[in-house]
């Protein structure tokens, strides 16, 4: 049984609608006002919650760790790179978690470090996302599991013991609710490298967690490699966002904008009506057409009373009103007790 997660009053599980996560990272590029921006259109386009990432350079990454994507609008180390992001500080933070709580979507921010996860913790953030490369940063994990809140964590990257050794962890530290969200940790992820069927990998492997799915892909206008991670089974749906795809930058042309997010919003809640539930068997709505689509065994010809019914004499059409075509064997051979016009549904009671 899928153990349901709760955050900010939506429940994520079988039976609910996808949730969905506009992972704005740092695609404001320090701007205040584009990351207020960002949350009214994530809100305007459907989405449960949007993500930013809480980090400072200096305390995440050496000042020589290389750089290990591609992106022919970035140079330098790892570092450089970061920290021309990370301009956004606790007032900043706070002041985005105020608004997003004033339009009615949830905030989240992904902290990689230790004080941050204290900040947003105390900020009242109501849930904690833990980026694929911190899944064995146990000190991390511990920081987070102890706040008694809801988290997220993927997977990218991972074999399947090292996700099973976090989350033992994750558990021992006081962890109660878990969405495991599976991940390609490559940017951008191309769409024959996604394998989404590792969704059902992962779900079997940990029966009793949500997975989800974050996605790296470029998206096509369909968005549609996010809607097959929904229809596989992924209660949890991060996209990267942004409000621009040509801005500079790797995670712009991977990203969502708010059209496309809107278009993926709607096609998770169009499959989500569509894929209903596994019972097979005849709907109500379906009686009609199993009544009068089905065939039954009708005269091909004039059978008089007395005559003994042979294949020949029979046809199979609709409606299905009459006896089923799968009890020739059992019709065949007997006596018409009755004259039988062409054209005419056979019933048993017109045969001995």
């Amino acid at each position: 049984m899928i153990n349901q997660v709760h955050i900010d009053g939506k429940v994520i599980g079988p039976g609910q609608p996808t949730y969905v996560i506009a992972e704005a990272g740092v695609n404001h590029k320090g701007s205040l006002e584009a990351a207020h921006r960002m949350i009214d259109e994530a809100r305007r386009a459907g989405a449960d919650a949007i993500k930013f990432q809480t980090y400072k350079a200096e305390k995440l990454v050496t000042r020589t760790a290389p750089r290990y994507w591609d992106d022919p609008e970035a140079s330098g180390t790892q570092y450089a790179i970061f920290k021309r992001s990370d301009a956004f500080g606790e007032a900043e933070y706070r002041a985005l978690y105020e608004h997003a709580r004033s339009v009615g979507i949830t905030w989240l921010s992904t902290p990689f470090d230790l004080d941050a996860v204290r900040f947003l913790n105390e900020l009242g953030m109501p849930a904690f996302k833990v980026a694929s490369a911190d899944l064995t940063n146990y000190p991390l994990l511990m920081a987070v599991a102890e706040t008694d809140k809801p988290v997220l964590l993927s997977t990218g990257a991972s074999t399947l013991p090292e996700v099973h050794a976090s989350v033992d962890f994750l558990r021992r530290h006081g962890c109660r609710e878990l969405s495991l969200l599976y991940c390609v940790l490559s940017y951008p992820t191309a769409d024959e490298d996604a394998h989404l069927r590792r969704i059902l990998t992962l779900q079997a492997a940990f029966p009793d967690v949500p997975i989800g799915f974050s996605d790296h892909t470029i998206p096509d206008d369909c968005v549609i490699v996010p809607a097959a991670a929904v229809a596989l089974g992924a209660h949890v749906i991060e996209k990267h966002f942004t409000l621009d795809r040509s801005l500079p930058g790797d995670d712009h042309y991977l990203s969502v904008d708010p059209t496309q997010l809107a278009t993926m919003v709607r096609n998770f809640r169009i499959i989500e009506k569509a894929l209903g539930d596994p019972h097979f068997g005849v709907q109500l709505k379906e009686d009609a057409a199993r009544s009068y689509a089905r065939r039954s065994i009708v005269s091909a010809q004039f059978i008089p009373m007395g005559t003994r019914i042979t294949p020949e004499m029979l046809i199979m059409k609709r409606p299905g009103t009459g006896i089923p075509p799968s009890e020739v064997p059992r019709l065949v051979g007997r006596t018409a007790t009755v004259d039988i016009q062409p054209d005419t549904i056979i019933n048993w009671d017109m045969v001995d």
